[in-house]
């Protein structure tokens, strides 16, 4: 920090800690019923490719207890906009109809029905008759791009149009080089696996629609929501509960959009909870890639250039053009190439997952980094070292520049404002005693026996926010007892985004975090929020949030400075009280002030704070990070143990300890999970997942590794409020880095994750 802060970088409780621990808190599931609330069910496909060639639910509807049937024929609009019309998120991660005459997945939405009960809407599931015209599905991402490939949904071509980056010469780039090496990787398809379930409830007032739903979107929800029930914002309003835990599986829907169609046709108000199988194998999951890296490096191991190709798997309904990653700039060279192409799949709909993008494009990148470290002979930190991002480089590949060539036909030159890279890499290595650990290429750490142990590294970023999500819209009033309260559309998803908001506020106001009262989650009272994704609350929600609490700042002191007959520019607020600088005796409580009633109004004064601010893109706060991890191997049972993990990040002034620890154990245990255990396994005929639940989707828990060594690397960010950047998602991106560099140097052999007993015996066979 550049100045002395009171609340800022403080280990605070979180705000909601108390409803959390003794169950108190409200999710969507939790919401109290309406007055004459129905119940929701959804007709699933059997098929990953089908058409519906007919569908009879008369018996359904006659079914006592139903009150709305609806299929892709319903007109819920009046406007000829059927529920087989296509809606789009505005994050590219879904685009089709909300039921499908023609379904492209194993559980794509067929029917939809409400009633009294589950128990009667799910007996009106099955009298619900269906004939299907089975068509050629394509689960494979190479497959599904040829020509002659089953086109998986019926709008569009399987592969979108690609974003390309490309600077300098990449051809002289690689002529440049001493050597070449490239490498083609691909991992697993991890799910969200949140404890919470995706739930919504949808009432209409006439032309009015009100939604309860957990989500972490709550302006795009809405937004969606008034285009395609052709309504003006004002008639809809979207009020965003916590999730519990949400990763990226909470904002728009396809669910929030039956349950509002089901209520529109009902006259009723319709509640919507899906299962726990459905909440596994219908919504969204991490998008798989397929990834080709090359690069060029000189013998002294300077990178003259670099390469990648990254497909992404989209499923059935996602959209994305582009994963929105930081990582591919993070090796600095003057010529480099970089494609991401979209490629649409009959699997359950793929999308942004914790640390999207970054994570499986800094997994390839790292992997054919410690090769090409290897072909050198160079130790692994050394490398990195050389070759890392720097405060002031030009970010290439960063998603602003993308938008402003398509809306703007502009090239700007985006640079990073801050990087604590080096310092996080020297730091985790001393943590982990890599000098003594690392003995060399083909060397483990340590052979015990039939155990041997191995240590590994890597080094990922991730964004902060994207500057086209919008603007942010916060306000700041003070009540008369000098207590505030802050309205703001920030998603709640277990991150702490109200605490810390609460905290930026606290600190420009002088008053403790308890003196704030967080309004959040409802878009007919808050101001246009950001979508919380991204890792963007604190650098970029946060600087509408301090600009709010300096303009009620203003406004106090102006009171105060008549009531204590001084100049503002002479006053302070500190410890809930306004004071004159340098006589600290010569002042007025905050409960005072806002008590007192000013002689010209014969009233109290109102005091409220407003910004609307929007965030600059020619500038890129990334958050950095670097990870070390060691194993060790059994060799006779396969059997893999983590026995040291260490974490060292840059996300510039760490506004709360404890919760920005809490955000990088999190991202390691889920990241662990994805490294070692985590994969939705397909049925190679059917596209059907066969491990839908947590009885079969392998979680880890606690006793499953050691608990992490944090440390963070506070680099002053002046682009950020208080010099702060983003944490929550970067904590991922660098663990399966680590920890599949680490089996290398034990077994000599290269796993891409999930790192499983069968893949580690295969290996060791031709060592046998």
């Amino acid at each position: 920090m550049t100045t002395e802060t009171s609340v800022i970088g403080k280990s605070l409780p979180m705000l909601d800690a108390y409803e959390k621990v003794t169950g108190k808190l409200k999710y969507a599931g939790d919401m109290p019923a309406h007055h004459r609330m129905h119940y929701a069910k959804v007709l699933r496909s059997p098929y990953a490719h089908a058409r519906v060639v007919s569908i009879d639910t008369s018996a359904a509807e006659a079914l006592p207890g139903v009150s709305a049937v609806i299929t892709h024929q319903d007109d819920i609009t009046g406007k000829q906009k059927t529920c087989g019309t296509p809606w789009v998120d505005p994050s590219f991660n879904f685009r089709g109809p909300m039921i499908s005459e023609e379904v492209c997945f194993v559980g794509d939405e067929v029917a939809a029905v409400s009633a009294v009960d589950e128990d009667v809407a799910r007996e009106a599931l099955k009298l619900i008759e269906v004939e299907y015209e089975e068509l050629p599905a394509v689960f494979d991402l190479e497959e599904a791009m040829r020509a002659d490939a089953p086109q998986v949904r019926p709008w569009g071509p399987n592969t979108l149009p690609p974003s390309l980056f490309e600077w300098g010469d990449i051809e002289q780039g690689f002529a440049e080089a001493d050597m070449i090496l490239e490498n083609r990787v691909t991992m697993g398809n991890q799910q969200h696996a949140p404890l919470d379930r995706n739930a919504c409830i949808a009432s209409w007032e006439g032309d009015r629609l009100s939604v309860w739903t957990s989500t972490q979107a709550l302006f795009w929800m809405r937004d969606a929501l008034t285009d395609f029930f052709d309504l003006s914002p004002s008639k809809v309003r979207v009020y965003s509960t916590p999730t519990g835990g949400s990763f990226g599986l909470w904002w728009g829907n396809n669910f929030m959009f039956l349950a509002a169609a089901l209520a529109r046709k009902s006259k009723r108000p319709v509640r919507l909870v899906l299962t726990r199988d459905e909440v596994q194998t219908t919504v969204k999951r991490r998008e798989r890639p397929l990834i080709d890296v090359k690069i060029g490096l000189t013998k002294d191991g300077r990178m003259t250039a670099q390469s990648f190709r990254h497909i992404l798997d989209n499923g059935a309904y996602g959209n994305k053009f582009d994963p929105y990653q930081s990582v591919a700039d993070i090796y600095t060279t003057e010529h480099g190439r970089v494609e991401f192409i979209g490629v649409a799949t009959n699997l359950v709909t793929a999308g942004c997952m914790r640390g999207v993008g970054d994570l499986t494009l800094a997994y390839a990148i790292e992997q054919t980094v410690d090769m090409a470290a290897e072909k050198l002979d160079m130790d692994p930190v050394e490398f990195h070292l050389m070759n890392h991002w720097k405060t002031g480089d030009i970010c290439h590949t960063s998603q602003e520049v993308v938008f402003a060539k398509l809306l703007f036909n502009k090239n700007p030159q985006v640079e990073l404002t801050s990087s604590g890279l080096a310092e996080c890499i020297t730091r985790g290595a001393d943590a982990i005693d890599w000098s003594n650990k690392w003995k060399g290429w083909g060397k483990p750490s340590s052979v015990e026996g039939h155990k041997v142990r191995g240590i590994g590294m890597g080094i990922s970023t991730h964004i902060s926010g994207l500057a086209f999500f919008g603007f942010n819209g916060i306000t700041v009033k003070v009540n008369p007892d000098g207590t505030m309260a802050l309205t703001t559309g920030i998603g709640r998803m277990g991150q702490a985004g109200d605490t810390t908001q609460a905290m930026v506020c606290a600190e420009v106001m002088g008053v403790e975090l308890e003196d704030i009262n967080v309004i959040d989650g409802d878009s007919e009272v808050c101001g246009h929020t950001m979508v919380t994704f991204g890792s963007n609350g604190m650098h970029m929600v946060a600087r509408a949030t301090k600009a709010a609490a300096e303009h009620a700042r203003e406004q106090l002191l102006e009171y105060a400075a008549k009531h204590l007959e001084a100049n503002a520019a002479d006053l302070d607020i500190k410890d809930r009280r306004v004071f004159v600088k340098g006589s600290e005796e010569r002042g007025v409580t905050l409960k005072e002030l806002m008590s007192t009633p000013i002689y010209e109004y014969l009233a109290p004064p109102e005091v409220i704070g407003s910004a609307s601010k929007g965030v600059e893109f020619e500038k890129a706060g990334k958050m950095m990070m670097a990870d070390f991890a060691e194993v060790e191997i059994d060799t006779r049972t396969a059997q893999m143990k983590l026995l040291k993990f260490v974490a060292v990040h840059d996300s510039g002034t760490i506004v709360n300890p404890a919760v920005c620890e809490n955000q990088v154990a999190g991202g390691y245990y889920q990241s662990m999970g994805f490294s070692t255990t985590e994969h939705l396994v397909f049925d190679d005929e059917t596209g059907a997942i066969l491990n839908p639940n947590f009885m079969d989707y392998k979680l880890m828990g606690p006793l499953d590794m050691p608990d992490p060594e944090i440390m963070f690397e506070e680099v002053y960010d002046e682009h950020g409020p208080f010099g702060a950047k983003g944490i929550g998602e970067g904590v991922t991106c660098a663990v399966p880095i680590a920890i599949s560099n680490a089996v290398y140097n034990a077994i000599g052999a290269r796993i891409d994750p999930p790192i499983t007993p069968d893949k580690i015996l295969q290996a060791l066979k031709p060592k046998t």
